[in-house]
């Protein structure tokens, strides 16, 4: 049997953390051993030898931590930059570490470890890189890191960029991040492709993106601006300054991520004006150190792939610094957006009709599974000669801020999505009667309110 998951983000917490008061985003991990648990009384009567388990990418959050703020390096290095022993080596070591540190992510990874004495039956893990892990695939000592916090063999052997699943000695599915079918998060574009090979050369997933940049740059920053420009006691003091420090640090929960500004302006029991009056002078901050460093601006047109009048635009706007005399939030709006969008993450079905699995006759592959988006899902794809092949998104394991389809206010969600693929030798519990294969797909969204 396989269990797919992803985007766990497990991350470190201490730099927005204000004396005492903790705003941590790792869950419990109860969640954990009650997910194990459920998925252990589903199949307790079932013929299931051996369980392969594939954290398929974003497991850990390597380049949206704080720690990278700290000195000159940035996570947004191409793989092959890390050498060993390098200063970016002991970055990536020491984010991996602060990771650890904290008390949810070690006791959610001591349930990972000890699957198979839970399960009481071999508990295979495969460690699939993702688009915010890319780093830990980036030298032999990361990779013995990674794979010892995972209890795997710390041989430091390459993680594979996709993992093939397989049945009586055939591929029955193949499992991916899903940042391939993002080309904000990929360094190439996989819907110029005409078809998407099962495997994609390595090199590909080693270079820095767009995405990089966002994360760190303005996803991780905004809210240690705010901190620095306040000041812990005056954020702890004034209700204002608390709640949009909250909202600035619930960023990288948001989806879509180009809701930003309307999830600022939208904070409640505050006019917009009096959002901006707080905002301002943490976004004209903002907007200097991305003109005043000789490297962000080239990157953002690099690894964005900007058009040529997009780029001299930006250009021209990150020289001269328009802002520097104020700047109305309409404007500011309207320089950060093209950004936003140019990183929105999408399912982008049309780019995974590519996969070669997908395309190609006879093709034993039934079901493509990737996460990436934080959008659980099932599609069919497609049905050859009366064989049906399905894509899956694995979702997340986080809570979801999701917006109403006008922008106009946002809601929050705790998102737990199951993936269980089952081959023709093991017993699916849903079914009575021998299947050829199966899946069995749950999606789990939460709310609790909060206290009025």
């Amino acid at each position: 049997m396989l269990i797919v998951m992803s985007d766990l983000h497990f991350a470190d917490t201490d730099a927005f953390n204000l004396n005492g008061r903790r705003y941590n985003h790792n869950l419990p991990s109860e969640v954990y051993k009650t997910f194990f648990k459920e998925i252990a009384e589903f199949i307790r009567d079932s013929e299931i030898e051996s369980i392969d388990l594939v954290l398929a990418g974003d497991i850990f959050e390597i380049t949206r931590s704080a720690l990278w703020l700290e000195g000159p390096l940035r996570p947004y290095l191409h793989n092959d930059e890390v050498t060993a022993g390098s200063q970016a080596e002991i970055e990536v070591l020491r984010v991996i570490d602060a990771i650890n540190r904290d008390n949810r992510v070690d006791a959610s990874l001591n349930v990972f470890r000890g699957l198979s004495e839970f399960f009481q039956k071999p508990v295979y893990i495969h460690f699939v890189p993702g688009n915010h892990d890319r780093l830990a695939n980036a030298s032999e000592t990361i990779r013995k890191r990674v794979q010892g916090l995972l209890g795997l063999e710390p041989d430091g052997k390459v993680f594979a960029n996709q993992h093939l699943y397989f049945d009586n000695g055939e591929p029955l599915a193949l499992v991916r991040h899903g940042h391939e079918y993002d080309k904000a998060n990929f360094s190439a574009d996989l819907s110029t492709w005409s078809k998407i090979p099962m495997v994609i050369e390595k090199s590909f997933y080693d270079k820095p993106v767009l995405g990089d940049i966002v994360t760190i740059e303005i996803a991780a920053k905004l809210p240690l601006l705010f901190k620095d420009y306040y000041g812990v006691e005056s954020i702890l003091a004034m209700d204002e300054l608390r709640v949009l420090y909250k909202r600035l640090i619930d960023f990288d929960n948001l989806r879509p991520s180009n809701a930003l500004i309307n999830f600022l302006f939208t904070t409640p029991g505050m006019r917009k004006g009096e959002v901006w009056q707080f905002i301002e002078p943490i976004m004209l901050k903002l907007l200097d150190d991305l003109a005043t460093s000789p490297d962000i601006g080239n990157s953002l047109i690099n690894f964005g792939k900007l058009t040529r009048a997009s780029a001299a635009t930006l250009k021209s706007v990150l020289r001269t610094r328009l802002w520097r005399h104020g700047l109305p939030f309409w404007a500011m709006k309207t320089l950060l957006n093209p950004i936003f969008k140019k990183s929105e993450i999408s399912s982008n079905l049309d780019v995974i009709m590519r996969e070669e699995s997908i395309i190609e006759d006879g093709s034993s592959i039934k079901c493509i599974v990737s996460g990436h988006s934080h959008n659980a899902m099932v599609e069919l794809l497609e049905v050859e000669h009366g064989v049906e092949k399905y894509y899956i998104n694995s979702g997340t394991f986080r809570n979801v801020i999701t917006s109403t389809p006008t922008m106009d206010d946002f809601g929050r969600l705790r998102s737990k999505a199951r993936v269980l693929i089952f081959n023709k030798n093991e017993r699916n519990p849903e079914y009575d009667r021998e299947t050829s294969w199966s899946f069995d797909f749950n999606n789990r969204f939460g709310y609790g309110s909060t206290l009025e």
